[in-house]
């Protein structure tokens, strides 16, 4: 029986551990010792290649396009998505009889599909008859000119972004002590002090969270370019991932396919790896 307690964890562990076993490690694997080799366009390994298919692809100036992409894409989105939905957790805070309502206003970008938001938002972006120009009194073809295409796809990735984050940051707004913004209004803090010296370092774990995750997610972003711009104009949009699908299933050249997302995997771990090195300093565990 004693034997049985000590394994009987494993066994409830063991359904997961077999799932991600076989459809998550076993392909990733897979994948960097197929980087090692030449593989034909219907997916037989042909001979070793050693790091010919990396160099060929870090050589590439279509994929330095997409590193340079994808950098300016994730600054863009990922922290003004969590400034936008910090605000708003801030001002719904207090509950009121109708917090239900704008509560849920907020959050239903999350529950929103993606295909769904792009091609609104292909709409609004029209140059002709979209409300972004008309709003604006501009003619800009937002999706179509290589100056505003990565610009204005970051913007959809912030919208769709913010309800995910507000109700995050909104939960663990709610969950600081209320004796301790009473003290900071009786010594007459302003909102200000009150978020930045009060609020923020109890929510710093929430917001550390968000920040890690929107790294992650942003820079394996393909579906926006996949649906509206196919990488374009003159490659402006095309990211990495959408790099790697170009390549493996455009071109059929899986080569540049596996090696590319060896590559973005990596980069996606360094950024990580940077945000867990600021954990000690800027996250506050209470």
């Amino acid at each position: 029986m004693k034997k049985l307690g000590k394994i009987e964890p494993y066994i409830y562990l063991s359904p997961a551990l077999i799932y991600f076993a076989v459809f998550s490690f076993y392909p990733f694997l897979r994948t960097i010792g197929l980087t090692f080799f030449t593989v034909s366009a219907d997916g037989k390994v042909k001979a070793f290649a050693g790091l010919d298919n990396y160099i060929h692809v870090l050589t590439d100036p279509a994929f330095l396009r997409s590193i340079w992409n994808t950098l300016v894409y994730v600054i863009l989105a990922s922290p003004l998505a969590i400034f936008i939905a910090l605000i708003l957790a801030v001002l719904a805070n207090k509950k009121t009889r109708i917090s239900s309502i704008y509560e849920t206003m907020f959050s239903l970008t999350m529950a929103m599909s993606m295909s769904v938001t792009a091609m609104i938002f292909k709409i609004m972006y029209n140059p002709n008859v979209g409300l972004i120009n008309k709003l604006l009194g501009t003619k800009i073809n937002w999706l179509n000119d290589a100056k505003y295409a990565m610009v204005s796809m970051s913007f959809i990735s912030v919208w769709m972004n913010i309800g995910f984050n507000f109700l995050f940051l909104l939960a663990a707004i709610r969950g600081v002590p209320g004796e301790l913004l009473e003290s900071a209004d009786i010594d007459g803090a302003s909102l200000y002090k009150k978020v930045t010296k009060v609020i923020l370092p109890m929510i710093s774990p929430t917001v550390f969270f968000l920040i890690c995750t929107s790294l992650a997610k942003n820079i394996i972003m393909a579906g926006l370019p996949i649906i509206l711009t196919e990488g374009g104009p003159k490659g402006s949009t095309s990211t990495m991932i959408y790099y790697m699908y170009k390549q493996a299933f455009g071109n059929m050249s899986y080569n540049d396919a596996y090696a590319a997302a060896v590559i973005t995997f990596i980069f996606t771990l360094i950024a990580t790896l940077i945000s867990f090195s600021f954990e000690k300093k800027g996250v506050h565990y209470s």
